[in-house]
């Protein structure tokens, strides 16, 4: 063996190299039809026979019996209304003007047919115009009274 300060000189063996085993030959197998051939001419549509997988076999669920799902009526709308009310102060008495409403404060408002809704303060102010605020008794909490246009 050659150190690497010698001049390139190729390493000499003093026995031979392993002999080099052949490579085995290509094994070819071949397949055996039973079926004649069948040639089509060129550019027709060839025929193919598959076997079709088995399908499987899906069975919908049963149907749960029908129910009717009915809304809230006007009582619990109403009812949800007045604990929404409660809770956002809008029955409590405050002095209206000058007043900044909180974002999100509601106020009741009494629409041209009598209902009473809930509304924002930019609500009454964009969107319920012509009206004006009324008390609901002296000291009581302030509702906005809409009106038709005319």
């Amino acid at each position: 063996m050659c150190l690497g300060c010698c001049w390139p000189f190729a390493d000499v063996y003093l026995e031979d190299p392993p002999p080099k085993e052949p490579e085995p030959a290509e094994k070819k197998e071949y397949i055996v039809v039973d079926e004649p051939a069948v040639f089509y001419p060129i550019g027709a549509p060839q025929q193919a026979h598959y076997a079709s997988p088995p399908q499987p076999q899906y069975q919908a669920p049963e149907p749960a019996p029908y129910t009717h799902w009915h809304g809230s009526s006007k009582a619990e709308i109403d009812q949800q209304n007045i604990n929404i009310a409660q809770a956002t102060g809008a029955t409590k008495p405050v002095q209206l003007v000058p007043y900044k409403p909180e974002p999100g404060q509601q106020w009741w408002c009494r629409e041209t047919d009598g209902t009473f809704t809930l509304r924002t303060a930019n609500d009454i102010m964009e969107n319920a115009q012509p009206g004006f605020w009324q008390y609901a008794h002296p000291g009581g909490y302030p509702y906005w009274i809409r009106q038709n246009k005319v």
